[in-house]
Parts: C-alpha cells; structure tokens; sequence
C-alpha cells in the first residue's frame, strides 16, 4: 500500500462520517443505515494521534502503543466500531462486489465469473492477470474517493499475493480468492487509520526503510483483526447470496474495529 495519499489529517469538527462517505451504489441503497450522522468533538483526534506519533518515535518498537492508539481512535475518535466502518464510505461496496465474486467462484468457478460478468477468457489466465481483469467491476474508475481508496487497496493486496502469479484463474481456490477479499479490506482499513492519525508515519522517520517497517506492523495488526473477524462471524463463500454480500461486509469491518478496540485497551 502506498503512503503518497496521507494528508494533513481531519479536523475533529468535521462529522465522524461525513455525508459525502454515503454515495452508496444504487444496488445497495436499501442496506444503508439511515442513522444520524454524529458530529465530532473539536479535539476527538488529539489523543491518538499523540499515541501514534509516540509509536512512531519509537521507530516500531513501542506496537503495544500503536494499538493502543488504535483503540482510542475506534472508540473515543469514532465513537466506536459501528461508525469507524460507516467512515470507509463507498469502499464497503468496493469489498461487497468483490465478496460477491468470490462467492460466484466458490459455487461455479472461473466460467461462472466470465459468464456474470460478461468477460471472456478469464479462465484461460493467470489469477494475477484475471483479478486484475475484474477490478473495474469492483471498483469503477471515476465514482467516488473512496472507490479510487478501494481500489488501491485492491490492486495492492494483488500485489502482496506473488504465490498467485503462476496459477491458472480457474485452479485458483476458494480460500484463496477469500485471502484477496480479506488482504484487500485490511489495505481499506489500515489508509483509513493512516490517513486519520498516522499521517506523520512519512514525515518523522529519518530512514524510509523504518516508515514502510512501520507501516507494514500496522497492517499485519490489521490484517489479523480482519481475519479473526471473517473466522468470528464464520464467513462461508461457498454459501453465499449476492444480496448478502454487503450485511457481511458491513459486519466484518465493524468486528474488525471492535476486535482492534479490545486488543488495544488491554495495552
């Protein structure tokens, strides 16, 4: 993943998810959550960003501070689990779609993906080349920031699965395409933290090796808590409706940030 679209980070007047994060595609209007939209307090950032600098200071030996950081994003900068994954916006559709295709694969293979999404030879390809293939359908150029974020972080989870590049799109496993869903929603989530509160994890390093150790620590922290959210709510691809494809994504990422709270409070 990379690090050339950190910011100066968000203001905490600035809603906790703006509306702008709401531009949902038509397919999956009917499953948006019509709650308030919170506002948030002037300085909610302050404590986890000030953790997180710490943890960079650190040059990634202080991790129990970064989790801890995390956690007090979650909860006190959020306003918990439930918020911090309506924040990711339109990327929940990104990792919808994508879930939804794997989902395709598990039950009718390569053939059934080509046939859904009207592409030919997607079976006569490598995965690294077919996955690239499908990344229009799951993130469409041009929609809203957070797609370009999802597909980033789409692209870039293709990216840090080499042991793919070899094989056939259609010997491709289930678990495996399930890995690209999971290795993909880790990169949404861990821009989204950086973004937030770990903007300086570019600025203070001295050494660019100790920025990208620093970045790849955050997102092994991710990448777990994603995990233990797909084994915690028993996602199962190969029993999977398409209509289902967003309640599950919705739910992985607010268990992701549930599960990233705890470990960090236990710091």
């Amino acid at each position: 993943m990379g690090t050339s679209s950190h910011n100066a980070g968000q203001k905490g007047n600035t809603p906790l998810v703006p509306s702008w994060l709401d531009q949902l595609d038509v397919e999956n209007q009917q499953n948006t959550e019509k709650d308030p939209v919170p506002v948030g307090e002037p300085n909610r950032f302050t404590q986890p960003r000030g953790e997180f600098t710490r943890y960079i200071n650190s040059a990634g030996r202080d991790t129990g501070m970064a989790r801890k950081s995390i956690a007090n994003y979650v909860r006190n900068s959020m306003g918990g689990s439930k918020n911090a994954a309506q924040r990711l916006g339109a990327a929940r559709n990104s990792s919808a779609r994508l879930l939804n295709v794997t989902g395709i694969f598990a039950s009718g293979g390569a053939q059934a993906v080509e046939r859904y999404l009207s592409l030919e030879n997607l079976s006569n390809r490598n995965a690294t080349d077919a996955l690239l293939a499908i990344a229009d359908f799951v993130c469409p150029d041009g929609g809203p920031q957070d797609e370009g974020i999802a597909r980033n972080a789409y692209i870039t989870a293709i990216e840090e699965s080499p042991e793919i590049a070899s094989i056939p799109f259609e010997e491709l496993t289930a678990e495996q395409m399930l890995l690209i869903v999971q290795k993909s929603m880790a990169n949404v989530v861990c821009g989204r933290i950086l973004n937030d509160i770990g903007n300086k994890i570019i600025m203070l390093p001295d050494d660019i090796d100790v920025a990208e150790r620093l970045v790849a620590q955050i997102k092994e922290f991710v990448k777990g808590a994603i995990s233990d959210a797909v084994s915690d709510l028993k996602v199962d691809v190969n029993n999977l409706s398409q209509h289902q494809s967003i309640d599950i994504v919705n739910e992985v990422y607010q268990t992701t940030f549930e599960i990233m709270a705890r470990v960090g409070d236990d710091e």
